[in-house]
């Protein structure tokens, strides 16, 4: 285990001051938000979460900073928060996942109330705002996952073309039109986006 020292902090806080942050791990010229810190600690690019940085921030900051806009995640703000990652260790993980939490419920999620509103599933989105429950996601997925399944149309080989990113996915195939009652098969084809 390495510990975090002030010639770590130094090496990062230049890194960040010259480099831009991608999506994904990147490469020695633009790393991530962990490959930047391990760059600096180890000299290894690698998306590993330093034994000696709180497991919580290192899974957010991935999460994060895969999902924020290159400006956001390039700003001055956003980069003045990492050198302050490393050597946060691990006690207090519980704490800074229940703030981590309320900060997606209170805050995070409910800016996105407009575009949900817009979509059809504005109602369920609120709910789950304000219920912070398992089931209340589970509703709100359901319905932001039928609304935009109602949007989708198939071109002329039957093909139906989508775009998302993330680990795990969920697809459902529902045969419409009066002569359809059961679908034979489904082919999914499946490209891998990004080098996580």
């Amino acid at each position: 285990m390495t510990d975090y020292t002030t010639d770590h902090r130094l090496k990062l806080e230049s890194y960040l001051a010259t480099h831009t942050l991608p999506k994904g791990l990147g490469h020695r010229e633009s790393a991530c938000t962990l490959a930047a810190i391990n760059l600096a600690m180890s000299g290894k690019l690698t998306d590993d979460i330093p034994a000696r940085m709180s497991e919580v921030l290192g899974r957010a900051a991935i999460a994060l900073q895969d999902a924020m806009p290159t400006e956001m995640r390039n700003s001055a703000r956003y980069k003045s928060l990492i050198p302050e990652m490393p050597g946060t260790a691990r006690a207090l993980e519980q704490e800074r996942l229940a703030i981590l939490m309320d900060w997606m419920w209170s805050v995070v999620l409910p800016q996105l109330q407009p575009i949900t509103d817009k979509r059809g599933f504005g109602g369920e989105w609120r709910l789950m705002c304000q219920d912070k429950t398992a089931d209340a996601a589970r509703a709100a997925a359901n319905a932001a996952y039928a609304a935009d399944a109602a949007s989708w149309a198939a071109d002329a080989e039957n093909r139906i073309s989508l775009r998302s990113n993330g680990e795990y996915h969920r697809l459902r195939l529902t045969p419409t039109g009066a002569n359809w009652k059961t679908a034979v098969g489904m082919e999914v084809d499946v490209f891998k986006q990004g080098t996580r």
